[in-house]
């Protein structure tokens, strides 16, 4: 019966009658082997796959064990073991060893038993190592990802912020974000219930995701808002995008206790470079800006960021001011 969670074992050894002990003993201790008998081979498998234990002789027919040690042991995964065999057993052959990056250095000749147990304390070791990495890796996700939504909340968004505006500072490049809030969403949960209003907000915040790129990414900010950063965008071109998406709300039906219903969205857009926007939280704030004016020139619209001094008004907008309650769908 296969092992319940097999973990990849490499096995490096030149010797075909070592060899093949090896990986008899790793497949009995729930292993899924991989072979190789030299240096070259070695590295190969060590940088193209994805092993979990690697089992490296010292004596290999193109160089010393210990370069693959080096190399296994500089590897990102906290949860990979090295062990060296090596009928080289004297104390500095030894320390050598530790020093290149072993986690065991086992003598040769060697005895199958011994081995076989000490690959299956190795195996229970790295197998509770990975499910330990697995469960810090949800965790980190918990705690980025908004709940409801789904998508990232108001932490990530804080510091994906700060270093995507440094990046576009420090490489000269653009970075756009936008701000897009609910029009009458209160509405909504003092008529429907917050049952409802939950499930609007799951909605559109799955039409947003659906309507910018990979690249893009999209936070929770608070209640009914969203923040979207835009790396490499023009201000014109965070316009177009986010027009599009207040098109697309505004035309798609949502689902209410008394039957489809249209919401719409204010959204307001910022990028740098400009003369008004100097750190992240200045593109944070013109942003903002721009959603106020969205929402207090009639709502369902997009703005941009006006530096200070520009007083002309934004041309493109809905054809006509929204109801201040969502329409149903005829």
């Amino acid at each position: 019966m296969p092992h319940p969670d097999p973990c990849v074992i490499a096995v490096i050894d030149d010797d075909p009658a070592v060899r093949e002990l090896l990986v008899a003993i790793s497949k009995r201790a729930g292993g899924v082997v991989l072979e190789a008998s030299s240096v070259a081979e070695g590295t190969r498998i060590l940088r193209e796959y994805p092993w979990d234990i690697a089992i490296i002789d010292r004596r290999l027919p193109d160089g010393d064990g210990l370069e693959l040690c080096r190399l296994a042991s500089g590897a990102t995964e906290t949860h990979r073991y090295i062990v060296v065999l090596s009928a080289l057993q004297s104390h500095e052959e030894k320390m050598r060893g530790f020093e290149a990056g072993a986690d065991e250095y086992i003598g040769k000749p060697i005895d199958a038993s011994e081995l076989a147990a000490r690959l299956r304390a190795i195996r229970r070791s790295v197998s509770s190592q990975k499910t330990l990495l697995a469960r810090l890796f949800i965790l980190e996700q918990l705690s980025v990802i908004d709940a409801l939504t789904q998508v990232f909340n108001y932490r990530f968004f804080e510091t994906e912020i700060r270093r995507h505006f440094d990046l576009a500072v420090r490489h000269q490049r653009s970075l756009a974000m936008a701000m897009l809030d609910l029009d009458n969403f209160k509405k909504v949960n003092d008529t429907f219930g917050h049952r409802i209003g939950d499930h609007v907000l799951t909605e559109i915040s799955t039409m947003i995701a659906q309507g910018i790129r990979s690249s893009d990414i999209l936070s929770r900010y608070g209640g009914e808002e969203f923040a979207i950063i835009l790396p490499e965008t023009t201000l014109e071109e965070a316009f177009m995008l986010a027009e599009r998406l207040r098109v697309s709300i505004a035309q798609t039906p949502l689902e209410m206790t008394g039957g489809p219903a249209r919401l719409t969205v204010s959204i307001g857009v910022a990028a740098f470079p400009a003369k008004d926007i100097d750190t992240a939280m200045r593109l944070v704030e013109a942003a903002d800006r721009a959603l106020y004016l969205a929402k207090t020139e009639g709502r369902n619209c997009v703005r941009r960021n006006k530096p200070e001094g520009d007083d002309r008004r934004e041309m493109w907008q809905s054809a006509s001011k929204p109801p201040d309650f969502p329409l149903p769908v005829r």
